[in-house]
């Protein structure tokens, strides 16, 4: 009967250490990621790995069904010289999407960065500025109206403490430029979502409120604004995943889609001598079904999407920005899928 016992204590203990391990386990990819959503799955893409690493590609189109491109729709790409405007690239991405099932989002038309010198360099009256920016939008929205249906209108136009970003656009047109922003891009292409994107509004309650009320008000007005998209690069250390929480319904009790447009969670936020370990690897994983099983919460007519900024971790921008060693997106340097995947697997 002693040894009974023992065998079966053992067994139970084999069981539970089975169980923690899984936790951080590596998880089989055979399955697309999308197809365990009933929301679009998407990653941010760079045209030129998508042509050029076979392995980029392969993961790309067989676990996403939504795209953003990461740069190619940005100003300084796309309309490079005032009367020229840079479709091939674009037009090439878009066609690989539609040839792959995957909705296209337009990522972004108006920016305080990555401009091109003559934006940059303009001159003259604020109702020519005004003309010179009805043109770059309507001219872009109006192009891909029967192939991009949504698009980040304006991004990153407000600072921490909620009063509006100093750039071009403030400077020679004045606050009012937001507002014609999206009525140029409803103009142009009535069909089409238009979102409002920003950083830190999943971590600072100042800004989120700002930029609510400045769209609430906009919305009372008249002014088309379908959807607010929060970028969420987030951490393990410092995301408080309460308040994210509480951000995403936030969103949704105001009626907008609510877009994670820009997803990654850093392991190393201080840039420090760091070694990955299982540890952080779990808190990642953690997090993400937690922000996961909260977006699921909230009205389907209103989830746009969750959107990863980027596929594998050594092509995150988190790496050459910030030339840092981290480890924030789904998939490791060799494609495999890391712990964060699965557990997102688990909460979709």
């Amino acid at each position: 009967m002693a040894v009974h016992k023992s065998w079966l204590c053992l067994i139970v203990v084999l069981a539970i250490m089975s169980c923690k391990k899984r936790t951080t386990s590596i998880c089989s990819n055979d399955i697309a990621l999308f197809s365990f959503s009933n929301f679009p799955i998407g990653a941010a893409v760079d045209d030129l790995l998508l042509q050029n690493d076979s392995n980029y590609q392969k993961v790309f189109t067989k676990q996403f069904n939504s795209a953003t491109a990461e740069n190619i729709f940005k100003p300084a790409y796309l309309h490079p010289e005032e009367n020229l405007y840079n479709w091939a690239d674009a037009d090439e991405l878009i066609t690989f999407c539609r040839n792959n099932n995957m909705r296209v989002h337009g990522h972004t038309l108006i920016w305080h960065q990555q401009n091109p010198a003559w934006m940059n360099e303009f001159q003259g009256s604020k109702a020519e500025w005004e003309a010179m920016m009805k043109l770059h939008i309507v001219s872009i929205v109006r192009y891909y109206s029967h192939r991009i249906f949504s698009w980040d209108v304006v991004n990153e136009a407000f600072n921490e403490d909620g009063s509006l970003r100093d750039n071009i656009w403030l400077q020679h047109i004045g606050p009012s430029y937001i507002e014609k922003a999206f009525k140029y891009a409803h103009e142009a292409n009535p069909e089409a979502k238009l979102f409002y994107n920003d950083y830190g509004l999943e971590t600072n309650p100042t800004k989120l409120n700002a930029v609510i009320r400045f769209f609430n008000t906009l919305k009372l007005k008249g002014v088309t604004i379908d959807g607010i998209g929060l970028q969420m690069h987030i951490n393990i250390k410092y995301s408080q995943s309460n308040m994210i929480e509480q951000v995403i319904q936030a969103v949704a009790n105001q009626n907008y889609l609510v877009h994670l447009s820009e997803v990654d969670i850093s392991l190393n936020p201080l840039s420090k001598e760091y070694q990955l370990n299982d540890k952080d690897l779990e808190a990642q994983a953690q997090l993400m079904a937690k922000i996961v099983r909260t977006y699921k919460n909230i009205p389907k007519h209103l989830q746009f999407g969750i959107t990863f900024w980027g596929i594998s971790d050594n092509y995150s921008w988190i790496r050459s920005y910030f030339n840092r060693v981290d480890y924030p997106l789904l998939f490791d340097e060799n494609f495999k899928p890391k712990p964060i995947y699965c557990n997102l697997i688990d909460a979709l």
